[in-house]
Order: structure tokens, then sequence, then C-alpha cells
């Protein structure tokens, strides 16, 4: 009989490992797992403090800020100091508007989490350029080439995507700097 169970609990284990690959699961969480222990050694208890600083303040102050340290008092979870980053020349407005980043943490929070702001000047890291890339106009034989390998017509909407792919790759287009 106990065999039997032994046997059982092993099929059920089976059974909840395949179920679980079958699930799929968003990359904002597969990465919450990943960063959490790395981010918590950094000072960070909470991730989404780092993850989500554009919706916590705004686009126009995330554009200008990084929050680099979130210190809580030894064995509380309230009081905490957030240090942020910001350029030389910002940092004057971020002092000012030093109340106003406070009440948005701790809205987002939903507690006094934050009691005190603290700005440090320094470099912030590069953004992303997201211009569009402009497409040279093809040749007749790269055109031709294109319709060959990717179809002609109505194309669902993958092969859409690598048509478009293949007029970049084919013009040589290149982003503007």
């Amino acid at each position: 009989m106990a065999a039997a169970k032994a046997k059982g609990s092993k099929k059920d284990d089976g059974q909840k490992a395949s179920d679980r690959l079958r699930r799929t699961s968003s990359a904002s969480s597969v990465a919450r797992s990943f960063l959490s222990g790395a981010i918590r050694k950094k000072g960070f208890a909470q991730v989404e403090v780092i993850t989500r600083w554009p919706h916590i303040v705004g686009p126009d102050l995330a554009d200008s800020t990084v929050p680099i340290d979130l210190r809580f008092p030894r064995g509380e979870r309230m009081g905490a100091t957030l240090v942020v980053r910001c350029e030389g020349a910002f940092a004057p407005l971020l002092t000012h508007k030093a109340t106003r980043v406070i009440e948005m943490v701790n809205s987002f929070f939903g507690y006094a989490a934050v009691a005190k702001l603290e700005v440090r000047q320094g470099p912030l890291p590069r953004k992303r350029d997201r211009r569009p890339i402009a497409k040279a106009p093809l040749s007749a034989d790269a055109k031709r080439n294109l319709t060959t390998l990717v179809g002609d017509g109505e194309l669902s909407p993958l092969r859409e995507a690598v048509k478009s792919l293949g007029e970049y790759v084919l013009s040589g287009a290149k982003k503007d700097k």
C-alpha cells in the first residue's frame, strides 16, 4: 500500500511538472525573479521602484532621474531614504519637487514607506534612440528577390514583418547619427 502511494505521488509530481511547462508567464515576472536578488543586494527592498520608475514619477521626471538606493532604518518598513541620481542642472528642480516625489512613491507603495529624498548629481545611463530607420528605395531586382522569398498578395502578419525586415536589409538602410 505504501508502494502504491509512492508510485501515485510520482505520477502526480510528473503531472504537475508537465502542467507547469505548458503554462505561460509574462516576461516581467520572469525577469523580476532573476533581478530581485541582485537588486536587493544593492539596497532595494522593492524591485518595482526600479522597474516601474516611469510609472511612479511620470515620464518627465523619469527621463531626468534614476533611483539608485532605498534605505530603510534597521528593522523598519517605514521612514526610508530614497536616493535618486540626476544630471547636475536638474538637481535644484528635483530638490524643489522632493515632497511631490515622496508622495508619488508612497502612493505607489500604499503607505508612508519613504520619508526623505536624497538627491545625488551624476551621469545618467544613455537612453536608447527610438527614431525609426528610414528605408531606402529598393531596386527592381531586390524587389523581385524579396517577393520570391516572402510571397506576394495578401500576407499574414508574420510575413508582413519579414517583408518589412527584408526591405530594411536589402536597401542597406542605416540609422542616422
